[in-house]
């Protein structure tokens, strides 16, 4: 197992443990071969899509919350933004202007209505998905949800929502979307776009 995803592991299992031990992950990262998770992300379209949404949609940036960050690294494309905040559930890197909240999204209480939530690879993944995806839209004024589309049963192992497809996702939202893509990334992800929804006036 490389160092990376040892780290990872102890991150969700243990996030105590991952913080106490954070410093001496930085330090091996220097010295030993990893392979590169967030380089291979960077390269995904479906970020381009999402951050060129992001700027039609909030051109006067604000404030942007990532929910379910994972190893996602899409909040630093966002520079326009006075405030980033990187939320998940046990781990979310660090980074320089970036807030970082560890805690269950549905146990997650805001201290504002944010311009911009984004959920990006996360819905498809939750026993009961409802409830989270229609707080999202309650967030912020504008949400940018993706999930894979139409993957079939199986495809991924940790996915319990696949075959995901625009019926789902509505029936998840309880509204259509504003506007929809869908990139190809090897297999096929669908974005949303929900504007001025929570928060709007």
């Amino acid at each position: 197992m490389r160092v990376e995803r040892l780290a990872r592991w102890i991150a969700h299992a243990s996030p105590a443990l991952h913080r106490i031990t954070q410093p001496s992950w930085r330090y091996l990262k220097r010295w030993l071969p990893m392979e590169d998770s967030s380089e291979a992300r960077r390269s995904f379209k479906y970020y381009d899509e999402v951050v060129q949404l992001a700027q039609m949609y909030v051109p006067s940036g604000g404030q942007v919350i990532d929910i379910g960050t994972g190893v996602s690294e899409i909040l630093q494309r966002l520079p326009w933004f006075e405030r980033r905040v990187a939320l998940d559930r046990s781990y979310a890197p660090r980074h320089r202007g970036i807030e970082t909240v560890l805690t269950d999204f549905l146990a997650y209480e805001p201290d504002t209505t944010f311009d911009l939530v984004l959920c990006l690879e996360v819905l498809e993944h939750l026993e009961a998905p409802s409830a989270f995806a229609q707080k999202l839209l309650r967030t912020g004024r504008t949400a940018i949800v993706s999930v894979p589309y139409r993957w079939p049963k199986g495809a991924c192992a940790t996915h319990v929502q696949d075959p995901v497809d625009e019926g789902l996702l509505e029936q998840w939202m309880q509204r259509q979307p504003t506007a929809t893509r869908i990139v190809a990334d090897g297999m096929e992800r669908l974005i949303a776009v929900y504007h001025q929804v929570g928060g709007a006036t």
